[in-house]
Order: structure tokens, then sequence, then C-alpha cells
């Protein structure tokens, strides 16, 4: 059982290459951790514990079941949904700056439910189809809110604090049950 000697050496050089192999991405791996130290805590990127200076969200359901639940947390914040089919529910919250909200609903069952509180609160809502509902409240500075329900059976409650409020409400239909409270 005699060793080759040109047996053994070639153990050592696939052993030495994987160690130089390891060490230069082990050094491009530190250079893209020092580089992402740079970034701002809090900026438009995702960041834990921070909140974003713009949020913005486009989002088209086609269907039926279709839930829509929002939360957005920003200086200027944007929301833009439209759903189509049966039993559509929307849920949005709203915290900044500029809030606005355009939601369309066609279908059956349609409910939303939206809340924005800051300074220039929009809404504009449309529900065209069957038994709808929609409950808005602003609390804020220039409230804007517009409600245009089509169809069988409309309910909107709208209320809204602050200053420079502006609500117009248009339900054609069935029955219509409509409640405003504006508080300056």
């Amino acid at each position: 059982m005699d060793k080759n000697p040109a047996q053994s050496g070639l153990w050592i050089f696939p052993i030495a290459l994987a160690t130089v192999f390891s060490t230069s991405y082990t050094a491009i791996a530190q250079e893209v951790n020092g580089s992402s130290s740079e970034l701002s805590g809090i900026s438009e990127l995702d960041a834990p514990f921070g909140f974003s200076t713009a949020n913005m969200a486009n989002i088209y359901q086609e269907g039926n079941f279709n839930h829509v639940s929002a939360q957005q947390l920003g200086t200027v914040n944007f929301l833009s949904i439209q759903q189509v089919g049966f039993k559509n529910l929307l849920i949005t919250n709203q915290v900044g700056e500029g809030n606005s909200t355009i939601a369309t609903q066609t279908g059956e069952s349609n409910i939303a439910a939206l809340l924005q509180a800051g300074y220039e609160n929009i809404i504009l809502l449309e529900q065209i189809g069957y038994a709808h509902k929609a409950g808005i409240t602003q609390y804020g500075v220039r409230n804007s809110a517009k409600v245009e329900q089509i169809g069988l059976s409309h309910n909107v409650t709208i209320n809204q604090r602050g200053n420079g409020l502006s609500t117009a409400v248009t339900q054609t239909g069935v029955s219509m049950t409509t409640t405003i409270n504006q508080y300056d």
C-alpha cells in the first residue's frame, strides 16, 4: 500500500480552490452589506419601524366575494380600487397629509367603509348594482367626499370633522338613505 504523492496533491488542489472562492464571495458580500448602511431608516423603501413618504396602490378585483382591506400610513397616500363581481367589501384606513381614495364597486351587495385622517382628504366612491352601503369618515383639513350610487338599495353615512368640508351625494334607484354630519 504505497501512497502515490501525486494523488495526495490532487486532494489539496480542490480544497485550496474552494478556500479561494469562499473568501472572494465573502469579500463581495461584505461590500454589499457595507453600502446598505447608507440608506435612510425612513424613506420610500420599506424599512422596519419606518413610515414611507408616499404610498400608492392600484387594485383591480373581478369575481365573487372580493375583499380589500388597506391601511396606508405616510405623507401622501393614494388608493385606487375597482371591484367587479358579487359581494364586494372595501375597508380602507389612510393617515397622512394628502389622502386620496378612488373606488368603484360594480355588482351586487357592495359595502365600503373608508376612514381618512390628515390634511387634504379626498374620497370618490361609485357603486353600481344592488344593495349598496357606504360609510365614510374624514378627520382633518380640506375634506372632500363624493359618493354616487346607482342601483337598488342605497345607504350612505358621511361624517366629516375639520375645516374646508365638501360633500356631494347622488343616489338614483329605489331605496335611498343619506346621513351627513359635518363638524367645523
